[in-house]
């Protein structure tokens, strides 16, 4: 997968610094950002982890950490996130575009 955005935009278990430090394998602090449109649903995927869908009612947004990643962090965020999730390039509410994790096979619900 290409480097489409130096971005990425955590809302789960990524936000802890410790977690994040074992996983890129260094410090990678991040900015405050929102992801608007989404929804954030708790322990979605596989019963236990979070996960964020499209919402169309208003106000809809979920506050996360925008980091500014390498291509080797993407891979190593890739292998921890495992084929439960597919990222995608989303607009974040501060205008940057980040990668956001999305499940793989989302229950097909009303939003």
């Amino acid at each position: 997968m290409e480097h489409a955005s130096p971005f990425l935009f955590v809302y789960g278990t990524l936000l802890d610094d410790a977690l994040r430090h074992w996983v890129f394998g260094h410090q990678a602090p991040g900015q405050p950002d929102t992801l608007p449109g989404y929804r954030k649903l708790e322990a979605s995927v596989a019963g236990r982890y979070p996960e964020v869908r499209p919402c169309h009612e208003k106000d809809c947004s979920v506050p996360g950490l925008r980091l500014e990643v390498s291509p080797e962090d993407l891979e190593r965020a890739d292998a921890y996130e495992t084929a439960l999730y597919v990222r995608e390039v989303l607009p974040l509410a501060s205008g940057k575009k980040a990668w956001v994790y999305l499940a793989a096979n989302p229950e097909k619900k009303g939003t």
